[in-house]
């Protein structure tokens, strides 16, 4: 956008450089012929002789010509300058404008996961039956439109800031509250290689989204007490479980698959931010017995 809008001002300040400048400099031209003209006529009459046989001296055509022809050109060029500074000026300040409203959209849809999570597993621990499938339907529903809020917020890699972010530090912050849930369910889980920080040039927002999102998984789809693991390395994050596994690893990361194992539709923006941030998701076997599931982003 910033580069169209200097494009833009570029072009239409050219054409009105040159559609005032052309014309003005033809007249100077000529105005400066008509004053050689009448001069030499006048000096033609003090000499006595007949003004019709009056000649021009080139030399005369041209004093003040070309300085007022370099003025003309400075004006446009500091016109053309001035205009192109402004016009970036305000595409920064769109651009400013623009990325503030994705994160305020996408901070909101982050912070309704918490709320959203506690809300599907109260959903999963209803007695099988019309209701329970209506609520966990409309549990996925909603958590597929906050995933489209976010990813929607933070498609344009463009605008994306260059940001340095502490896996670690997200994922102590978000352990927080997943391991309240873990002692709720019985889960005993460990983390490994979290002792030093781990930066990684991706927005913390998205980090905290994919770390919601594969933990989420874990609690979603694994029967409870099922142990869960996970493992910070310089160049992401691995989560493995012990629960059934992932069926089905080519399906896994789309949006609206869902299986018994250990997956769901927040892999989905689990993938979709490894992509935009350069990175990428593997699905393996765990030596736990269940899904190991590996983000790698650069580093």
């Amino acid at each position: 956008m910033r580069g169209t809008l200097i494009r833009a001002t570029l072009a239409v300040t050219s054409m009105i450089a040159i559609a005032f400048g052309v014309p003005t400099a033809l007249a100077i031209k000529q105005i400066a012929h008509d004053r050689a003209l009448v001069d030499a006529r006048a000096r033609a009459v003090a000499q006595g002789r007949d003004p019709a046989t009056a000649t021009l001296d080139s030399a005369a055509l041209q004093p003040g010509v070309a300085r007022a022809w370099w003025t003309m050109g400075a004006i446009a060029a500091v016109l053309i300058a001035g205009s192109v500074a402004a016009a970036d000026r305000l595409g920064v300040r769109a651009i400013r404008a623009m990325d503030a409203e994705r994160e305020v959209a996408a901070d909101l849809s982050h912070r309704l996961r918490t709320p959203l999570t506690a809300l599907r597993l109260d959903a999963d621990a209803l007695p099988a039956g019309p209701v329970a499938a209506r609520m966990r339907q409309a549990v996925e529903a909603l958590d597929a439109e906050i995933d489209a809020i976010i990813l929607s917020a933070r498609s344009s890699s463009a605008a994306r800031a260059v940001e340095k972010t502490d896996l670690v530090d997200v994922l102590a912050d978000r352990l927080a509250f997943w391991a309240v849930l873990a002692e709720d369910h019985g889960r005993d889980f460990r983390v490994l290689g979290a002792d030093h920080p781990v930066y990684l040039p991706v927005p913390r927002a998205d980090v905290i989204a994919a770390v919601d999102a594969l933990l989420g998984n874990v609690f979603a789809h694994t029967p409870q007490s099922t142990p869960f693991r996970v493992t910070v390395s310089a160049g992401g994050l691995v989560v493995e479980d012990g629960g059934p596994g992932i069926a089905n690893a080519a399906t896994a990361m789309q949006r609206g698959t869902s299986s018994d194992g250990s997956t769901g539709i927040g892999l989905d923006i689990v993938a979709r931010i490894a992509r935009l941030s350069g990175g990428r998701v593997d699905i393996g076997r765990s030596d736990l017995g269940g899904a190991r599931i590996t983000l790698t982003l650069p580093h």
